[in-house]
């Protein structure tokens, strides 16, 4: 699948399949023949980030279809490229589970656990 410019493999159903390797991963949602990007993340570990992602819930309440990964492996390239490619694609597409929303979420979370 082509995001952008960057080819992704996929889809993946499972975590397992994945190389813990760095690059960048998008969860999409698949609902009949259509494909929706919820959302893009960067990371040196992709295995690891994914099974760690504390945004689970914004994926699982953003699909009424199926969850699939997708990653395009960036081995030879540094962080500053992979969070490049992961802000490019967030511009791009506008995924509804981007960070900033993400991290609204937590922060009010954690007013309401301090009442």
């Amino acid at each position: 699948m082509k995001l952008g410019k960057y080819s992704f493999t996929g889809p993946i159903a499972s975590i397992d399949k994945i190389k813990d390797q760095s690059g960048v991963f998008a969860i999409v949602c698949k609902v009949d023949t259509e494909y929706f990007l919820i959302d893009i993340v960067e990371s040196s570990k992709l295995r690891t980030r994914i099974g760690d992602q504390g945004k689970k819930n914004c994926w699982i309440k953003s699909c009424n279809g199926q969850l699939l990964i997708f990653v395009h492996y960036t081995m030879f390239s540094k962080q500053q490229k992979r969070v490049q490619i992961e802000q490019e694609l967030r511009e791009l597409f506008q995924p509804p589970c981007k960070a900033e929303k993400i991290a609204q979420f937590h922060h009010f979370n954690e007013s309401l656990n301090s009442l």
